[in-house]
């Protein structure tokens, strides 16, 4: 299929008038991309009709002598689209990121900056390959090239990108908030240190997500409840999440908070946030103080996954059509489920174990992920 790049000077050549010319061709036009320069223009067409690109080349020649005229073979359709992110972006990043794709075997096919700038401290670029790859291999490829150059590099398949409507679940500690919750409890009850280790041996997958929380309550037992509120007004959100939430809300997302936490700081992050729902452990509270126990069921990994599941069946959608963001090892079983799954400034085995990450920008960066532009982004 030829394809046709004309670009020229509006003073000398309207481009209304190249378009009425093209129409005149003995041709089928198919897709057609128009951008105005100062003082010129460029047009971009795909020519459904099977002539000879020579032939098209010297009829626009002689049609429009004042315009510069390229035909050439379109490329091959897209078959992965890869995102490339951080709060700043050059030529060598992308040199480098072509040549591991080359590599990869994948072709090269197009590229366009998502980002209008670094004013916002982030940029983004979406570059499009064809070609077929292992891509779980593909992307431990990427991981360590995106390590190499301190960016984030997130691949995945053409077919399916993009959501314009579905479910977000979001875990909250060390996610929407840049804390964990019952790491703030032990500092109050002058035990932070014990408890704080026995958290990352947690969240690194050293040791069952039930057995450090159970061990971690009952140091907090004879806690005073008074300390809760003050612990609540000091959290501070994820660079991003307002961001992002924002904008997936304006775009139909349903929002909700999938939690190893605690009800009484999920409700509060829930409504700060605009979040629909919210689903955490409940702290048992007897006399004003802390027992060092939960009501109910414990919200770890398997009950993550039962309720991410859960909640897109309720309203109706397909897990395809659902995004988990998480940093844990308890995480993994939601992200794993999810038609997108992010790990979010996560351990090294959460990031390698997840198909899409983010590490070097906030929570909104996961705009870029679903092809956003920023003029798509409510600030």
């Amino acid at each position: 299929m030829p394809l046709i790049a004309l670009t020229g000077n509006r003073n000398s050549q309207p481009l209304d008038s190249v378009l009425a010319t093209l129409a005149q061709l003995p041709v089928t036009w198919g897709g057609m991309e128009t951008r105005l320069l100062h003082p010129g223009f460029s047009l971009l067409a795909e020519c459904e009709s099977p002539v000879e690109a020579d032939a098209l080349r010297e009829s626009l020649a002689e049609l429009l002598p004042d315009l510069q005229v390229a035909v050439t073979q379109a490329p091959s359709p897209a078959d992965y689209v890869m995102t490339l992110m951080a709060p700043a972006l050059n030529p060598a990043h992308q040199t480098a990121v072509l040549r591991k794709a080359d590599e990869l075997g994948l072709g090269f096919v197009s590229g366009r900056s998502l980002s209008s700038g670094c004013s916002a401290g982030r940029q983004g670029w979406q570059l499009q390959f064809s070609g077929q790859v292992d891509l779980a291999a593909a992307r431990k490829a990427l991981l360590a090239l995106a390590d190499n150059l301190q960016v984030d590099i997130n691949l995945q398949p053409r077919a399916g990108f993009g959501m314009s409507a579905g479910l977000i679940c979001f875990d909250m500690d060390s996610t929407l908030i840049k804390a964990e919750c019952i790491d703030e409890l032990a500092r109050e009850a002058g035990i932070g240190e014990r408890v704080s280790e026995i958290t990352a041996q947690a969240m690194r997958g050293e040791i069952d997500f039930i057995e450090s929380f159970t061990r971690r309550m009952a140091l907090l037992n004879g806690l005073s409840e008074s300390v809760l509120e003050g612990i609540a007004n000091r959290l501070e959100l994820m660079d991003g999440a307002e961001v992002l939430i924002n904008t997936l809300k304006a775009r139909g997302f349903h929002t909700a908070i999938l939690s190893g936490g605690f009800n009484y700081f999920a409700e509060k992050v829930a409504a700060r946030l605009g979040i629909h729902e919210y689903h955490a452990n409940q702290l048992e509270i007897e006399n004003g103080f802390v027992t060092g126990r939960v009501t109910g069921t414990v919200v770890d990994g398997k009950r993550k996954a039962e309720l991410i599941q859960q909640i897109a069946a309720d309203r109706g959608l397909e897990m395809a059509n659902v995004i988990a963001v998480g940093d844990g090892a308890n995480d993994l079983p939601m992200l794993g489920l999810a038609g997108m799954g992010v790990a979010i400034h996560a351990k090294p085995l959460v990031r390698a174990s997840a198909d899409y990450s983010i590490s070097t920008l906030g929570l909104d960066g996961l705009c870029y992920l679903l092809g956003l532009e920023d003029a798509d982004i409510i600030s």
